[in-house]
């Protein structure tokens, strides 16, 4: 009976538990270019962390804040005194689980043809410009852009 308990949970945990590889394009306005990277994105109930291959930092994001790793520091940052890179993560995290009550308290929505538009509600124009996704079964494609004229845009990748 034990061991029929400790596999329940243990299949209960990972049923929230999932990880997506993915290719993050990010254009900084500044200094006029692009950078590419390829990552994990490991969601867990009420947790996600993040890993970009050929680094050694990973980043936890967890209750508002936000744990950055290396092999040698580890920083908490709150995100309720960085509200651009909060909201990242609540998009990440409501598209990934369907959340579509959380999208809609931030942003007002329109889908056109499979695509999500979202345009920021609140303070949030001071940051956020416009976010675009598609999302079927998988993420085709997430894509942030920002005031600042920063673009990001990952896609998910089948490897």
């Amino acid at each position: 009976m034990i061991k029929f308990i400790l596999l329940l949970s243990i299949f209960m945990f990972n049923i929230n538990a999932s990880t997506i590889n993915f290719q993050e394009e990010k254009y900084i306005e500044v200094i006029d270019n692009t950078v590419f990277k390829k990552g994990t994105l490991d969601f867990k109930e009420n947790q996600i962390t993040l890993k970009y291959k050929n680094s050694n930092r990973v980043l936890i994001y967890k209750e508002d804040n936000l744990t950055i790793k290396t092999e040698e520091d580890t920083q908490t940052i709150d995100l309720n005194k960085q509200i651009a890179l909060k909201i990242i993560f609540l998009l990440i995290e409501a598209i990934h689980t369907n959340d579509l009550q959380t999208l809609q308290e931030h942003f007002k929505i329109n889908k056109t043809n499979k695509i999500t538009t979202l345009n920021p509600l609140g303070s949030l124009t001071n940051y956020i410009e416009e976010v675009e996704y598609k999302k079927d079964k998988k993420l085709d494609f997430l894509t942030i852009k920002m005031t600042n004229g920063n673009i990001t845009t990952i896609r998910e990748l089948n490897d």
